[in-house]
C-alpha cells in the first residue's frame, strides 16, 4: 500500500494572476453547499465556491483569506482554487468594504423578482464578497 502524502500544494488563482502558491497540510474551502475540508491524501473532488473566507494551516499557525466565487478542483496532493477575487487581511480597506456591502444590501432590497434572477444573484454576490472582507478583518457586520 502506498503511503498517503503529508501534505497538499494549494494555488488561488484570480483574473489577475496568481494569488497564492504554498504547502499545507490543511485545507477549510467556502463552497456553495457549505464549508468543506481537504487534507492530504483526499479523495477527487470538483465543487462551486461562495464568497466566504478560505483557510489553510503554515507551520503551526491558521491563515485565513478572503476569496470571491469561482471553482475548487481538490485531489490528494492538490487544491487548485479558481477564483474572482481573493484578499489578505491587511489589504482589506474596510470603509470600502462596508460602502460595497451597504450598497449590495440596498440593491438586494430593491430587487422586484425572484432569487433565480441574474440581478439578485449579482447582489448577492455582492453582498458575500464584501461580508467576507469585514469578517476576515474582525468588522463582521451581522
Amino acid at each position: 500500500m502506498a503511503d498517503l502524502p503529508n501534505e497538499v500544494a494549494l494555488t488561488v488563482a484570480t483574473p489577475l494572476g496568481m494569488a497564492l502558491d504554498t504547502k499545507t497540510d490543511s485545507v477549510q474551502v467556502p463552497s456553495v453547499s457549505g464549508e468543506f475540508g481537504v487534507l492530504p491524501g483526499h479523495l477527487p473532488l470538483l465543487a462551486a465556491v461562495k464568497p466566504g473566507i478560505l483557510q489553510y494551516r503554515d507551520g503551526s499557525e491558521m491563515v485565513k483569506v478572503a476569496v470571491g466565487g469561482g471553482y475548487v478542483e481538490a485531489g490528494a496532493q492538490r487544491v487548485l482554487l479558481i477564483t474572482e477575487f481573493f484578499e489578505r487581511a491587511e489589504d482589506v480597506d474596510v470603509e470600502d468594504a462596508q460602502s460595497d456591502l451597504e450598497e449590495a444590501e440596498g440593491r438586494l432590497k430593491n430587487i422586484e423578482g425572484t432569487t433565480d434572477d441574474v440581478a439578485y444573484q449579482e447582489a448577492q454576490r455582492a453582498y458575500d464578497w464584501a461580508q467576507a472582507r469585514l469578517t476576515l478583518v474582525g468588522g463582521d457586520s451581522n
